[in-house]
């Protein structure tokens, strides 16, 4: 039997379907979390609402996340992996000398990607849940040492090519990232505080004054 137009197209939808891997559905309940957030702060970490912004049942995140901490956690890990990559894509693409990469660490950390209000403000709601959570801190602990060692290598592979001597590189990278931590917090608060292109400078002479030996 001859088949229809209607009936060849039902079979390349077939055929374009693929079954939704847990990995998927974990994956759409991470984002529906942070969109909740977004939009209602800490109201937002409620499995009612990330149901609902999700379109599916409050069942359906138990059966996957078990309870709402390990959910809140895992998106808070979709989104640091995201801003790591999206950083580390732009220094990967800076021209190969030492300075240039961190110059790109530095301008990509207030660029868009990052200095925005809504990413900025899930952060402040993620910082105020790892006190209180064990799983939060975790997966902040490991986010925060995979971003302190890779500004470690950024400074460390500086000063080699520069010729100047930093006296403890870990230290040194946890006080850039304070900086840097420091610099986001006061702009979510107040963004009329300084503007992006501030921020840079500020950190660009940071960079200077380690250069000189200032934080020996």
């Amino acid at each position: 039997m001859r088949k229809t137009n209607g009936t060849k197209q039902a079979v390349k939808v077939r055929a374009r379907f693929r079954r939704e891997t847990p990995e998927d559905r974990r994956r759409q309940l991470g984002e529906a979390a942070l969109r909740c957030i977004v939009k209602h702060g800490n109201a937002g970490v409620s499995v009612r609402q990330i149901a609902a912004e999700a379109g599916v049942t409050q069942g359906l995140i138990t059966h996957h996340f078990g309870e709402i901490n390990e959910l809140v956690a895992y998106a808070f890990d979709i989104m640091s992996d995201g801003i790591l990559q999206n950083i580390m894509e732009a220094v990967d693409a800076a021209p190969g000398t030492p300075r240039a990469r961190l110059d790109a660490f530095i301008d990509t950390s207030f660029s868009p990607i990052l200095f925005d209000r809504d990413v900025l403000g899930v952060w402040v709601v993620f910082w105020g849940l790892i006190l209180h959570s064990p799983r939060m801190s975790a997966s902040q602990q490991g986010e925060y040492s995979t971003y302190v060692v890779t500004v470690e290598g950024l400074i460390r592979d500086l000063a080699a090519a520069e010729n100047f001597s930093v006296g403890d590189v870990r230290l040194t990278a946890i006080a850039f990232t304070a900086l840097l931590d420091g610099l986001w917090l006061a702009w979510c608060l107040n963004p009329a505080a300084f503007k992006p292109e501030e921020g840079v400078k500020l950190c660009h002479n940071w960079v200077e004054g380690l250069r000189r030996g200032a934080y020996a």
